[in-house]
């Protein structure tokens, strides 16, 4: 701070701290505030940083401050020389950077034009490398130990442990364990408080859980000829106690249906314990019958799903190649099917299949027929007489049947050994030749009769209808049969003239019932307004 007539008159800029003229100048060190104070009118050393871990690789900047003295002083004109000499970038610059591997009082001597010295000093506080201490852990169980660290120096510390998974807390000195895991962790402690600086270290800590990994599997299931080996997969130097008495083998063959446990321990003492049930089977329990007897037009269906759920799942093969647990036949044959259960153990059987025939006939395919252009034809289903019972969708129980129209029809037929057919068609409304009909004149005076132009038509699909005066000017247009038109102007703020007007028209339609549609047709003609 510099003090003119007792006023305060000083400047900061950057890192510069700039005292002025015969003023009462200062020692600032820059930390943000002013640190030293030193004699009436001397220059001073100014420096951004006063505090720094060792072994880092920041460098401090510091540089003597001679401005204070005369706003015309030639900066060139002066004389610095700094001690230590070998620990500054260059001794006899005005500014200079220094890497002090320790705490260093570093100095000045400023030399004037006038030959007056003047002498200066600042304090670099070098903060020395720590080490983190801390030991691995391993036990039958991690769940519950405590993680430690600790450092070789007094320093207030924070803490960071990576990663965080299964930690009570990561940001403090000694978290606790609540996984069960085998995990490298990184714990970081950095010092806090140093004026700026940031010094830290990291070390690692090795969790391993010795808690024997074990499991036997899911359930087992074999033929009653093979031999099961249950192998914990663990090392030999464990002990093993099976459930069967006296086994203490790492491996146990099993022979005999049941449930076999088995308890291991580690070389440190851990515990753990699993079990299995092994099942054996001669294999599935089939229930299909010798014979069956079915109708062919239903088919005949058998199932060969095992009495016996326990031993699945199961795998099927039919002869007919079906694959799952039913297949259906529709001849008589004698049908195999082969069974396997999760074993691998296989049950075959045969069985004699009789399919009776169902009754054959032939039944119109779906249809279309156009009701309206023939409205008093009379359209009729027929199926052959001689059988034993006919049942229609409607009720009627006659081999003919006269359509009321466009819809879906059924029949049932049963012959007398019991067998039936069903047969089916859908009947629909299609006449194929389009209809496109415009008044020649109509009359919208207002009395409710014949007041609007209405498009009709049947079968017709896509419209482009266009109506205009006699100068050629549009009045209106239409895109589908049942539009209409009510004489007005587009905006229909009021009527247009009585007169005569042209109408020309494009529009497609289906030429069958599934769709297709004709190329566009044209048509056009006139139509009169009366009033």
């Amino acid at each position: 701070m510099c003090i003119e007539n007792g006023s305060e008159y000083c400047s900061m800029k950057h890192k510069l701290i700039l005292p002025l003229v015969r003023g009462v100048c200062l020692l600032l060190v820059m930390v943000g505030i002013v640190d030293n104070v030193i004699g009436q009118g001397s220059p001073y050393i100014a420096t951004s940083q006063n505090y720094f871990c060792a072994g880092s690789a920041n460098e401090v900047s510091m540089y003597c401050n001679v401005l204070a003295f005369d706003p015309g002083t030639n900066v060139a004109d002066w004389e610095f020389s700094w001690s230590p000499s070998s620990e500054v970038s260059d001794p006899t610059a005005q500014s200079v950077t220094v890497a002090p591997a320790n705490t260093t009082v570093y100095s000045a001597v400023m030399t004037a034009p006038d030959g007056t010295v003047y002498n200066d000093e600042i304090t670099i506080t070098v903060y020395p490398e720590f080490s983190v201490l801390t030991s691995d852990v391993s036990g039958c169980s991690t769940i519950g130990l405590n993680l430690t660290a600790d450092v070789d120096v007094s320093n207030a510390m924070d803490w960071l442990w990576e990663p965080a998974f299964g930690l009570s807390n990561a940001s403090i000195q000694n978290p606790q364990l609540f996984e069960e895991l085998t995990q490298l962790y990184t714990v970081t402690a950095t010092i806090s408080g140093l004026g700026g600086a940031s010094c830290s270290n990291s070390a690692e800590v090795q969790v391993t859980s010795i808690f024997p990994e074990l499991e036997l599997g899911p359930n087992v299931v074999a033929c009653s000829e093979e031999t099961v080996i249950i192998d914990p997969g663990l090392p030999l130097n464990y002990t093993y106690e099976w459930t069967t008495a006296g086994e203490v083998l790492p491996v146990l063959e099993v022979t005999n249906s049941g449930t076999f446990g088995v308890t291991v321990t580690s070389p440190e003492g851990c515990e753990n314990s699993d079990a299995v049930t092994v099942t054996f089977t001669d294999g599935p329990i089939l229930n299909l019958p010798d014979s069956a007897t079915g109708c062919a037009d239903a088919g005949l269906t058998l199932d060969a799903t095992p009495s016996d759920l326990m031993t699945g799942p199961f795998g099927y093969l039919w002869s007919n190649g079906s694959n799952s647990p039913d297949a259906t036949f529709f001849e008589s044959t004698m049908a195999l099917v082969q069974v396997t259960d999760a074993g691998g153990c296989t049950s075959s059987e045969s069985i004699w299949l009789e399919v009776l025939p169902s009754p054959s006939f032939v039944f119109p395919e779906d249809t279309a027929l156009c009701f309206e252009d023939y409205p008093e034809a009379t359209y009729q289903l027929d199926v052959p007489a001689g059988y034993a019972s006919y049942q229609w969708l409607n009720g009627s129980s006659l081999n003919t049947f006269e359509l009321e129209g466009p819809g879906f029809y059924s029949v049932v037929v049963t012959n007398d050994i019991g067998c039936s057919s069903e047969r089916y068609v859908s009947v629909v409304d299609f006449c194929s030749e389009p209809f496109l009909f415009v008044p020649s004149a109509f009359t919208p005076d207002g009395d409710g009769l014949n007041e609007v132009l209405r498009i009709e038509g049947r079968n017709v699909i896509q419209l482009d209808f266009k109506l205009y005066s006699r100068w050629g000017n549009l009045v209106w247009e239409a895109d589908s049969i049942g539009d209409y038109w009510h004489g007005q102007g587009p905006e229909r703020t009021h009527y247009v003239q009585d007169e005569l007007y042209i109408w020309q028209a494009k529009y497609r339609h289906f030429t069958d019932p599934e769709g297709q549609l004709s190329p566009w047709l044209q048509s056009k003609g006139s139509v009169r307004i009366i009033r």
